[in-house]
C-alpha cells in the first residue's frame, strides 16, 4: 500500500512517516521545510526515506507525484498566537492547501484522506471529558482554520459517492523533536529548566491538559488505516488530565534542578481545562503505551543531547 504523508519533516509528520515505513508501507514523504527542524528531517532521512521538497498549495508540484492509496495530511501551521496576527496565512495553508491537496489527488484516483486535526476545534469545552460529539466552536484563528478544513473534507464526502475521510483530533502531543516556535508546554518547560531558568506558568497552574506521546499518535493513525475505519472522527488522547503546575514540578524533579515555577498572568483566550475521552479509538484495539514519566525522561534526554551537539 502506498501512503502520502504531508509535513513529513515536521514533529508529528516525521514520526508518522517512520511508523508507516517500519510497518512495510511504501511512503511518499513531502514537506516544504518552512517550519521543520533538522532533527526531524534527519530522523526520517537516517532510515533511508527521501523527503521530497514541495508545497501542498503548489498544484504543479502535486501533479508530478504518483497516485497513492491513502493521504495522511499532517502539514499545517499551528501557532495560535501567530494565527491571530496572520489569519489569512493560516487560511491559505490550512484550508486552501487542504482543498488543493484533496483536489489534485482525487483527480489521480486517491479516495482515502486522513486529516490531522486538533482539539483546538472544540474551543473552551462545554463539558468534560470531551468526546467526538462535542460541539465544534474554536476560539482562535488556528482552531477556526482546522475546523474549516474539517468541514470542507466532510462536504467532499457528502458530495462525492466514492470519497472517504478520517479526521483525527489530537490533544497535547509531546515527544523528542518538538522544539522552536511550535514547542508545546513540555518542550518550553524543559528548555528553560536546562538553561537554569524557572519554568513560566501563565495563570495559577491548575489548568489541565491531556498529554499524549507522539509515538502513540503515530500508532493510533496506523491502527485506523489498518482497521479501514472510514468516514469517522477520532479523538487521539490518553483521557488523563494533568495539571500544568504538577507538570512543571515533575520536570524539575526529573532534571534534578533546584527551581520554582514563575507565575505570570494568564494569557487571554487560554483554555482552562481540556481532556478527552478516547474510547472510540480504544475500541479499535489501540491504547497509549508510553508511560508519561518515561516519556518526559526521553524528551529531557533528547533535549540534553541537542544542547551538547
Amino acid at each position: 500500500m502506498r501512503i502520502l504523508v504531508t509535513g513529513a519533516a515536521g514533529f508529528i509528520g516525521s514520526h508518522i512517516t517512520l511508523e508507516f515505513f517500519k510497518r512495510g508501507y511504501e511512503v511518499i514523504a513531502i514537506d516544504n521545510f518552512s517550519r521543520s527542524n533538522f532533527y526531524n528531517f534527519k530522523f526520517v532521512r537516517e532510515q533511508g526515506i527521501e523527503i521530497i521538497k514541495g508545497d501542498i498549495r503548489d498544484a504543479v508540484f502535486l501533479e508530478k507525484l504518483p497516485r497513492v492509496d491513502w493521504i495522511i495530511h499532517a502539514a499545517a501551521l499551528i501557532n495560535v498566537e501567530e494565527s491571530v496576527e496572520k489569519p489569512s496565512l493560516y487560511y491559505d495553508v490550512n484550508v486552501r492547501g487542504t482543498i488543493i491537496l484533496f483536489k489534485k489527488f482525487y483527480e489521480k484516483g486517491t479516495r482515502n484522506f486522513l486529516y490531522i486535526s486538533s482539539a483546538a476545534v472544540y474551543g473552551e469545552p462545554k463539558y468534560l471529558p470531551v468526546d467526538e460529539k462535542h460541539p465544534v466552536d474554536p476560539i482562535s484563528p488556528y482552531g477556526a482554520s482546522k475546523a474549516s478544513a474539517e468541514f470542507f473534507i466532510k462536504s467532499f464526502y457528502h458530495s462525492l459517492s466514492d470519497f472517504n475521510y478520517v479526521i483525527v483530533r489530537l490533544f497535547n502531543v509531546y515527544g523528542p523533536g518538538q522544539s522552536g516556535e511550535y514547542a508545546g508546554v513540555i518542550a518550553r518547560f524543559i528548555e528553560r529548566i536546562l538553561q537554569g531558568k524557572s519554568p513560566i506558568i501563565f495563570g495559577d497552574g491548575l489548568q489541565t491538559r491531556d498529554f499524549i506521546h507522539v509515538d502513540d499518535v503515530a500508532r493510533a493513525i496506523i491502527t485506523i488505516v489498518e482497521k479501514n475505519r472510514l468516514n469517522e472522527v477520532f479523538n487521539i488522547a490518553t483521557g488523563v488530565p494533568r495539571r500544568i503546575r504538577d507538570l512543571a514540578y515533575e520536570i524539575i524533579k526529573l532534571a534534578n534542578a533546584q527551581l520554582e515555577p514563575t507565575y505570570l498572568p494568564p494569557k487571554p483566550g487560554d483554555i482552562v481545562h481540556s481532556y478527552a475521552i478516547p474510547a472510540k479509538i480504544m475500541n479499535l484495539g489501540w491504547k497509549p503505551v508510553i508511560d508519561f514519566s518515561e516519556g518526559l525522561h526521553d524528551v529531557l534526554k533528547w533535549a540534553r543531547s541537542e544542547i551538547s551537539t
